[in-house]
């Protein structure tokens, strides 16, 4: 009858919004790091020791990230990378030349930036005037290197001792207003926002004893493994998404996925 036809269009509907999708397939690891190829990493200590995980790697893997440029230097900050001139004692550099993020791209032509950046200026105090940083880097990156897609990643947790230590309170919990607003940001002008930070923590929102080297905000060994996982994780994303392809050029266009 048509009563039973509607029920069972009913229980059909019902079953298929809690049926899976079929999933891509997963790619194979070197495949999946091919997303990072002719692309620049920006960032301060943090990016140094992934540097140095990625050298020990290549101790064994001599092509692993052979074509990604890591460019980085300890104690530099959101607002001295956001500036186009050189100035300070933190500066980029790269075969021994110092230059500016905005010199960098426009000197490599990445397909990408990749920019960890902001534990050195406290942005979960000065989230608004971070942000205006942020948008200074995506503007002037798009005058110097257009066409370059630009990805930020979330700012990485810190522990209680850290919070303690610097004298702020809550920090964690005002780096995590930051991270919703630097995804914001992204969304709103085209460029890409990759989550981080919830990978690494416990249970109590703050970074993960098992990531820390310093037990206060720098990855341990198992925490830059961690991150070389997520990168991989998020390359198999955009493929599933069909935003990337690695067999058949790249698709899509930039939008904070």
């Amino acid at each position: 009858s048509a009563l039973k036809r509607l029920i069972w269009l009913v229980i059909l509907v019902y079953l298929a919004a809690f049926i899976p999708l079929a999933s891509a397939e997963r790619l194979e690891d070197d495949t999946l790091m091919t997303f990072y190829d002719d692309t620049i990493f920006f960032g301060d200590s943090r990016m140094e020791s992934l540097r140095r995980y990625i050298l020990s790697i290549r101790e064994t893997d001599e092509e692993f990230m052979k074509k990604t440029k890591l460019i980085c230097v300890g104690g530099i900050g959101l607002y001295a990378a956001s500036r186009n001139y050189l100035s300070g004692a933190f500066l980029f550099s790269y075969a021994g030349v110092e230059l500016t993020m905005f010199e960098a791209a426009e000197k490599f032509h990445p397909k990408r930036v990749f920019i960890l950046l902001g534990l050195n200026d406290e942005v979960g105090v000065k989230v608004d005037k971070a942000i205006t940083w942020v948008e200074d880097i995506l503007r002037r990156m798009e005058e110097m290197a257009p066409g370059t897609e630009v990805y930020f990643f979330s700012e990485t947790p810190v522990t209680e001792k850290y919070e303690i230590k610097e004298n702020l309170k809550d920090y964690q919990k005002a780096l995590d207003r930051y991270n919703a607003a630097l995804k914001e940001t992204c969304e709103q002008n085209g460029a890409f926002y990759i989550e981080i930070a919830e990978t690494f923590k416990d249970e109590n929102n703050y970074l993960s004893a098992e990531y820390t080297g310093d037990k206060e905000c720098h990855l341990s060994e198992e925490g830059n493994a961690l991150l070389i996982q997520k990168l991989k994780d998020y390359a198999q994303e955009r493929y599933d998404l069909g935003l990337w392809d690695p067999f058949a050029g790249e698709t899509g266009t930039a939008g904070g996925k």
